[in-house]
């Protein structure tokens, strides 16, 4: 029986998976027993199901729990199962919202731990929101790791719905098949068995266990979806853009993934996906909260937990990893059509087309610069103006960063004056240019020298035949670590081992002269022209983020840098280098505080 001047307190119950063994009835019944036995009445709950607690942000419950109290609500205490119930944020994020807690005059309990009150019980707390926050980042890397090694050492698929067209399939360790699933324009799945019979159909969100050692494959979907993947290669491939494919499907009523009508957003992704050649591809975005990872497999902390896309060569791409629905000339016919229609589109609408995008930043906040143009009518002429603003501020207002504007034409011109300078320099005409260019590629030693990897890929054999030594006494401890070590280490060798084939393989190519020549010739021209018209096609694009590494912007300061690479800085015969890089001032074309 609960006592009349037992005091008011709230639950906070979560956990971060539908599989966690403490599940939301577990704590509740803890925490209920709990509070009648030290004389607290539990007179609400806020719940937080399948969340992780890696972030306060996008935990309603968590969030409107805080909020009550500091509204004043009628409750004196919070009470969780334990520290990591409540934030795996580490000490930071967790202190700064017990202190908004105990500013509103609540308590924070932790059932289950036990944790003192006064000096020592704080400092135990921060203890155990650091080990809270130390399992998560565990977790992150070791799933980070497993899906590597499944996608490349076992090829498997990714997680989540696969491309249209596609079916996932369950086989054991053995190749045998286990089971199929196929997703339905609803969200939801049919779980197809061995004989390709309906076992049952899953509601969307519905998950199924598998095996550690299962393999996950695409496998081709029902006839007609495969058709309509190939339709619609071959249509772009024999010169219909992503809108006029999109069209014709709805005009004949096909239906799309979802069962809705097809989108020229739709069919452009199906075009561009990799994986209809029989290719994964992986970490094309980082999802995780804690960490993103690089191509050599090296985790890097994230800044934000929010989902982020990754640069192509961070990417992970297994070949031949199952069955392709279109074969490589097609695939290439297709995508060769796209690039030629989105030049013309460069040339003929440069505005549409930003030069600079995504290598401006902005150094108080870190959100990259978008491109931005508004219309204004000077007497009877309607004129336009480009400008680049701060994509901080452009999502998140002031309390992200302050407005920046940078004039997207002085600041175009004043790039590609530097990036002219560094591909002709001071010299009198692109002729030079180019028997410059040709003279250095057909050098003995090359325009760069390239470092030789035998060395390092017979220490990495060394380092393997090791472990696979200690892999193999059972008494050693510590053995999925080593496992993991032994995954990592075989990666590396195989990256080195294509590194030296290609490099072998350049050393073989014989270049014939008057085809480098007139190559090259091409290429200088072209940008040229491009540059002088200040059209941004695509390949000028290209040369841009080839020959600029990126350019910061300090809003504060009122001031940009260019950074360039030191060799091609080198070519500006500036002497100043840092971190690997070169870079130069620019002032003048940056305006602040909303000025445009």
């Amino acid at each position: 029986m609960i006592a009349a001047d037992a005091i008011p307190a709230v639950a906070y119950l979560r956990r971060s998976t539908d599989m966690q063994e403490r599940s939301i009835p577990d704590q509740r019944a803890y925490i209920a027993r709990w509070a009648s036995e030290h004389g607290y009445r539990v007179t609400a709950e806020y719940v937080d199901d399948a969340i992780s607690g890696t972030s306060a942000k996008g935990r309603n419950g968590f969030e409107r729990m805080i909020a009550d109290a500091e509204r004043g609500a009628k409750f004196k205490a919070v009470l969780c199962y334990d520290i990591s119930r409540f934030s795996r944020g580490g000490t930071n994020e967790t202190g700064y919202y017990l202190h908004r807690l105990q500013r509103s005059g609540v308590d924070a309990l932790f059932c289950a731990e036990g944790i003192p009150e006064g000096d020592e019980g704080e400092l135990l707390q921060g203890v155990k929101s650091w080990q809270a926050r130390q399992f998560s980042v565990k977790l992150s890397r070791d799933t980070i790791r497993g899906t590597i090694s499944h996608i490349t050492e076992k090829r498997c698929a990714p997680g989540g719905m696969p491309p249209f067209g596609y079916d996932k399939q369950h086989r054991s360790a053995s190749g045998q098949v286990l089971r199929t699933f196929r997703w339905l324009p609803d969200g939801s799945k049919h779980e197809l068995g061995p004989d390709g019979s309906l076992l049952r159909t899953l509601a969307p969100g519905e998950m199924v266990k598998k095996a550690k050692s299962d393999l996950v494959l695409y496998v081709p979907s029902t006839p007609e979806r495969v058709a309509i993947v190939r339709r619609i290669f071959q249509s772009c491939a024999d010169g219909l853009g992503f809108r006029a494919i999109a069209a014709r499907l709805n005009e004949e009523a096909v239906p799309s993934a979802d069962g809705g009508q097809w989108t020229n957003g739709q069919v452009g992704r199906i075009v561009k996906n990799d994986a209809y050649r029989g290719t994964v591809v992986w970490n094309r975005r980082s999802v995780g909260k804690i960490n993103g990872v690089g191509r050599d497999g090296r985790l890097r902390p994230k800044k934000t937990p929010k989902a982020v896309t990754n640069p192509v060569a961070d990417w992970f791409l297994v070949d031949e990893a199952h069955e392709q629905l279109i074969d490589q000339r097609l695939f290439d016919k297709a995508n060769r059509a796209v690039a030629g229609r989105r030049d013309e589109r460069c040339s003929t609408r440069p505005e549409r087309h930003a030069l600079l995008a995504g290598l401006i930043r902005c150094t108080h906040c870190g959100h990259g610069f978008v491109q931005k143009q508004v219309r204004s009518k000077s007497g009877s002429e309607m004129r336009r103006y480009r400008y680049y603003t701060d994509g901080g501020y452009n999502r998140g207002g002031r309390a992200v960063c302050d407005l920046t504007n940078v004039p997207a034409d002085a600041l175009d011109a004043w790039v590609l004056g530097r990036v002219r300078d560094v591909l002709i320099g001071d010299r009198a005409s692109i002729a030079a240019a180019i028997e410059s260019f040709v003279k250095a590629v057909r050098s003995p030693s090359g325009p760069v020298e390239q470092r030789d990897p035998t060395r390092e890929l017979a220490a990495i054999d060394k380092r393997i035949k090791a472990t696979v030594t200690m892999l193999a006494d059972p008494s050693f401890e510590g053995l999925d670590e080593i496992k993991g070590t032994l995954a990592d280490l075989k990666r590396r060798r195989d990256a080195l081992r294509t590194e030296a084939t290609r490099i072998a393989s350049a050393k073989l190519v014989a270049i014939d002269e008057g085809d480098l020549r007139r190559w090259a010739k091409e290429r200088f021209e072209a940008f040229a022209r491009a540059a002088d018209r200040g059209v941004a096609t695509v390949a000028l694009v290209g040369v841009v983020r080839a020959y600029i590494d990126r350019i910061e912007i300090d809003p504060k300061a009122r001031r940009g840098v260019l950074w360039l690479p030191a060799d091609a800085m080198a070519c500006l015969r500036r002497e100043s280098a840092s971190n690997g890089g070169a870079h130069e001032d620019f002032r003048g074309a940056l305006k602040v505080k909303g000025e445009v």
